[in-house]
């Protein structure tokens, strides 16, 4: 409780020194005209917030700075201007002393509730050089929650990656506490009425009980490096499983550059480096299903024969549905088939046209579609987050993780070559996925898995059609006598009307009979005749 207690002090502390307290009673202006190379007025408040928050979130430490990391990549729910500074956001942790951190290769902290579990030595007497030939205890990365070494095994340079320790306690308290705060989170980054903040912030607990625990990266790389197997201008570290756990991995050291410290390098070689990026991602996101979800400059190392993809923590994985509609959405941008695209971006979002203004949205859908197509040098990513924020749609969390990491891969191509396209770049791809998509034996082998369903469906076919045909006869029987006792109703009131009228020519008939003068009485004798006549032929017909 105490420790809540301080830790709320420190939060309000921070907040109140970056003056954030004053969010929650300002809009975050979004809808007005601004150039992302001539900002104006509203540009620089909003910047001046945003940057404002980014400082904080750094102060507050591991939890929080995750929280502003993911939220970068939610583009749809959160405003261009913060999404463009918590992008920046980085882990400014001091180094912890190899001393405190080795005790990651012995055991770790975890609490329950009020309880404490310590399993954790504080000084450990562990050598290790038992394990390693060489080990520099200079960390070479420094993360909020791992830091990296660099180190030799069997002759070999690898990279150990090792928990910081004592994270999981404060973590836990924080997540307490961002529960608290859920309405203050909303309010002061402008997060949509439709946003789920229950839904996010789950998420967020299960994506950081992931990254604590390194043998879900393990497994990670090790599904990547399956997927490349057969593709030689990209490579994946590989893992040494038996001086790995929970708290370290140890895997092959990358050498190479990032793309920001490249020089000395042609044009054409640039432009072979943004190609590999872009088709090894699109190959991840359209075919594998799998993806690396946190691709920025720093976690693509350029190298001789192609490129390395480091640091597996974050990952995204898209199903069968999404993967098919995006296919389709990117198929319609492809063709410039406005039809194909809305109704692909409606499936993804999951609105119903009558929520929107549908003219407009296609108005808009229509511009992104040109932009695509004939725009070169420019990001075109986060164009349907953008969308999504203009008519405040939360995209599913699946596409806008994948949005966000289609940006960091765009910028990085871009940056490699200025007048990179990512649709050119996709268009084989997507050819490719369609073509295996409809292929002979895609279907063979979708009939195989799916035959025994089927089968079954076949062999209780002749009943199902005795069970319509039942039904339809039950229902006709229904309808027949609901349909009788109609008939009866009707043909009662009219046999009552036309007995009504007879009974009323009888009567005036023997009145003209009896008092009538001049040609009268043998008017009424004839009506009076008639009238018994007609009587009797309606009697016997309705016996």
């Amino acid at each position: 409780m105490f420790r809540k207690i301080r830790r709320y002090i420190t939060i309000f502390r921070v907040f109140s020194k970056y003056n954030l307290f004053s969010l929650i009673y300002s809009e975050v202006n979004q809808y007005y005209v601004s150039n992302r190379r001539n900002p104006c007025v509203l540009d620089s408040k909003n910047r001046d917030n945003a940057v404002k928050l980014r400082k904080a979130l750094e102060e507050l430490g591991p939890t929080f700075i995750k929280l502003g990391q993911i939220l970068s990549k939610r583009p749809d729910i959160v405003p261009a201007i913060y999404i463009e500074e918590l992008g920046n956001l980085q882990d400014n942790v001091n180094p912890l002393g190899f001393d405190t951190m080795k005790v990651a290769f012995e055991g770790f902290s975890c609490s329950i509730g009020t309880e404490e579990i310590n399993e954790t030595l504080e000084h450990s007497n562990f050598d290790i050089h038992e394990i390693f030939d060489e080990f520099n205890t200079e960390p070479i990365a420094c993360a909020s929650i791992a830091q990296v070494y660099e180190a030799k095994l069997d002759g070999k340079k690898v990279a150990v990656k090792i928990t910081r320790p004592n994270l999981i306690n404060t973590i836990n308290l924080d997540l307490a506490i961002l529960s608290d705060l859920k309405p203050l989170i909303v309010k002061m980054l402008g997060l949509g009425k439709n946003f789920d903040i229950d839904g996010f912030l789950y998420e967020f607990s299960e994506l950081l009980s992931r990254e604590l625990d390194l043998s879900n990266e393990a497994r990670n790389i090790r599904r990547f490096e399956e997927n490349f197997a057969d593709v030689k201008e990209v490579h994946v570290p590989h893992i040494y499983d038996d001086f790995s756990n929970e708290n370290v991995l140890v895997m092959d050291y990358m050498e190479g550059v990032t793309i920001r410290k490249l020089s000395d390098v042609s044009a054409e070689k640039k432009k072979w480096y943004a190609d590999i990026i872009s088709k090894s991602y699109l190959k991840q996101v359209y075919i594998d299903g799998f993806y690396h979800a946190d691709p920025h400059s720093s976690n693509i190392i350029l190298q001789e024969d192609g490129i390395a993809y480091i640091d597996f923590g974050a990952v995204g994985t898209i199903d069968d549905e999404l993967r098919r509609n995006m296919l389709n959405l990117f198929y319609g941008i492809y063709k410039k088939r406005l039809d194909v695209v809305f109704e692909s971006f409606m499936k993804i979002t999951g609105i119903n046209k009558e929520d929107i203004n549908v003219r407009r949205f296609k108005l808009d859908l229509d511009d992104i579609i040109s932009k695509q197509n004939y725009s070169s040098g420019e990001r075109q990513s986060d164009n349907y987050a953008t969308l999504g924020l203009k008519y405040d749609l939360s995209l599913p969390t699946e596409f806008s993780t994948l949005e966000r990491a289609l940006i960091l891969i765009e910028a990085n191509c871009l940056e490699l070559d200025p007048r990179f396209n990512l649709l050119e770049n996709a268009k084989p791809v997507i050819m490719k996925v369609l073509m295996k998509r409809y292929s002979p034996f895609e279907a063979f082998e979708y009939l195989q898995l799916e035959g025994d369903r089927y089968l079954e469906i076949i062999k209780e076919l002749p009943q199902g059609v005795n069970d319509v045909i039942e039904t339809i006869r039950g229902y006709k029987i229904e309808r027949f006598e609901k349909k009788t006792d109609e008939i009866r109703k009707y043909k009662t009131i009219d046999s009552i009307s036309k007995y009504t009228f007879l009974l009323g020519i009888l009567l005036a008939s023997s009145y003209f009979a009896i008092s009538g003068e001049g040609y009268l009485p043998v008017m009424g004798i004839v009506g009076f005749m008639s009238a018994i006549f007609l009587f009797a032929v309606m009697f016997v017909k309705d016996s």
